[in-house]
């Protein structure tokens, strides 16, 4: 274990309390959420539960005489606690060059208004944004964004021990938020990879946070820049060394180069990709069994519908290359994902899930 979350955990802590001062918060508890100070692998984002004595100001975040910044809204009155996300550099695997924060306020903004035209109410599980800063001037200062805390507790604490029939509820909650997400109206001129803000705020297409480049003409050649991604991720394994033993290196580069998807129906569609959605996103509200919130869209991007069943739902039985850890199907949800028949009768329907 290593204790690289915790290094600059005081230098997080007095960005935090510069933040609070220049928004005029009274700020009474700070509360590090999903975090612990020794672990294998350094956290995406260092999160913090704020718990104020008093409510912020009308005028805290935003001038009542000026417009509200794009994709921001004012937190209703007498809001007493929010949470602050920040970036963290060292995540492994993530785009140095891209805007997470801008990627995931754009994000969080479309996905409130798909959600909504979708099914009214349904906006409502995208946590509020509040304000943002995407790019610090302090020196050694992490971009942040301060947006509302949503009730609930984590769905993958909640789902494995319910019944059958509050598992179908909550799974056909779960196929609402994927309907929804399609729903997403995409501003012209967005094609396929990341999402950022232009000076007047519009979103704009952008870097993509998890794959290095963009954006992208076509999904195909979004899934070349990701395998060429992993690649260049293998360099720094001393064991795989890039495989540049024995001719592979110069092998999977070939295979790449002719990569195609001559198959993928409406290959042009392309739509909001939560890109990490799985139990520990969602909330839930265990007294009504009713989901609360989707969170974390830091992984988020433009892409064909396709992408979200590759890079998400590993734990809700959606993930065509299988569930965490031993697949119970043994390959047979897969096939059906890609076939859509489901009607395997030698496959128990509660593995689905």
């Amino acid at each position: 274990m290593s204790d690289i979350n915790h290094r600059n955990y005081h230098t997080r802590l007095e960005q935090i309390q510069r933040i609070t001062k220049q928004y005029n918060l009274q700020v009474s508890t700070i509360t590090p959420v999903a975090y612990q100070e020794l672990g294998p692998c350094p956290y995406n984002n260092f999160i913090y539960k704020l718990e104020l004595s008093e409510p912020a100001s009308n005028s805290s975040f935003h001038n009542p005489n000026e417009p509200l910044t794009p994709c921001t809204t004012s937190p209703p009155d007498r809001t007493l606690t929010y949470i602050l996300r920040m970036s963290n550099p060292l995540a492994m695997g993530i785009n140095p060059h891209a805007s997470r924060i801008e990627n995931e306020v754009a994000a969080m903004s479309l996905a409130r208004q798909g959600l909504e035209s979708y099914r009214p109410g349904l906006g409502n599980l995208i946590p509020k944004i509040y304000t943002f800063c995407s790019r610090p001037s302090h020196p050694d200062d992490l971009p942040w964004v301060l947006m509302e805390c949503k009730s609930g507790v984590p769905l993958d604490e909640f789902f494995p021990s319910q019944s059958k029939t509050i598992k179908k509820s909550i799974i056909e909650q779960v196929a609402d938020i994927l309907s929804g997400l399609r729903s997403c109206p995409l501003p012209p001129g967005i094609t396929y990879g990341g999402l950022g803000l232009s000076s007047d705020g519009s979103v704009i297409s952008a870097e993509m946070t998890t794959t290095n480049g963009g954006p992208w003409p076509t999904y195909e050649m979004l899934l070349k820049a990701r395998l060429q991604h992993e690649l260049h991720d293998s360099d720094a394994s001393p064991a795989i060394n890039g495989w540049r033993d024995s001719g592979v290196r110069e092998r999977l580069e070939s295979l790449i180069n002719r990569f195609t998807v001559p198959n993928l129906s409406d290959s042009d569609t392309r739509v909001l990709i939560h890109g990490d959605l799985t139990m520990n996103n969602i909330l839930i509200d265990p007294s009504t069994c009713k989901l609360t919130a989707l969170i974390d869209f830091d992984f988020a991007c433009i892409a064909h519908p396709v992408h979200e069943f590759l890079v998400s739902l590993q734990d809700l039985g959606g993930n065509v290359m299988g569930p965490y850890g031993e697949d119970p199907t043994e390959g047979k949800l897969s096939q059906a994902l890609l076939s859509g028949d489901f009607g395997d009768d030698d496959v128990p329907g509660d593995l689905w899930w």
